[in-house]
């Protein structure tokens, strides 16, 4: 004769249609959140930029479909535009479609923007994604800004047009093992790319 019995086990539903209040709290404690930072300076101008924004848009794409939240900034030797982090991508792939040339090159005010919109997002995995064509501007100054993020658990990873300038953005990348660089024929796919770094991309 059996000595054991069959229990039921019951427990809360873990999904619902539409989506509970929950949700949020959710992807903040199991998923992440990325910004995404293109170079708009004046040496990005012509097919560069069309390149970068198609790139940009996979990006984006791959993240969202990983449970990322994204934000984006466009920066040049100052912010250029920006929009939050977000679960919903179509503020960000606006603002990519206004994308416009102009200005220097200096990473410091993306650098302290994107700490501040990170922290505010409050993910399990928070990231900084770069792309540029140049340097940093001012090295030793956001070499400074950089380990402020780092020291907040935000992960940098960093892609430049040619070697000399992914050397020179390497500097604040947190990634120790490879040095991204794209090609111009190449910005679109090195960009998108990136979207590897993303720890729960990873795993799907």
């Amino acid at each position: 004769m059996a000595t054991w019995t069959k229990k039921d086990f019951d427990a809360a539903g873990v999904t619902e249609y539409p989506v509970g209040p929950a949700l949020d709290q959710l992807r903040r404690n199991f998923g992440g959140s990325v910004v995404l930072a293109l170079d708009v300076s004046g040496s990005m101008e012509g097919e560069r930029i069309e390149k970068a924004v198609r790139g940009c848009r996979r990006f984006i794409c791959e993240a969202v479909e990983a449970n990322y939240s994204v934000g984006l900034i466009l920066w040049d030797h100052g912010i250029s535009g920006s929009v939050p982090v977000d679960y919903d991508p179509s503020a960000a792939y606006c603002l990519l479609a206004q994308a416009a040339i102009a200005g220097g090159t200096n990473i410091v005010p993306c650098l302290e923007l994107a700490h501040r919109m990170l922290l505010d997002a409050r993910a399990s995995d928070m990231v900084l994604a770069v792309f540029g064509d140049g340097d940093l501007g001012d090295p030793f100054e956001a070499s400074r800004v950089a380990a402020k993020l780092t020291a907040d658990g935000i992960r940098i990873l960093t892609c430049g047009l040619g070697q000399s300038s992914a050397e020179s953005l390497a500097i604040i990348s947190t990634e120790t093992s490879t040095t991204r660089v794209a090609e111009t024929s190449t910005i679109a796919d090195s960009i998108a790319d990136m979207a590897r770094g993303l720890r729960f991309l990873s795993r799907l």
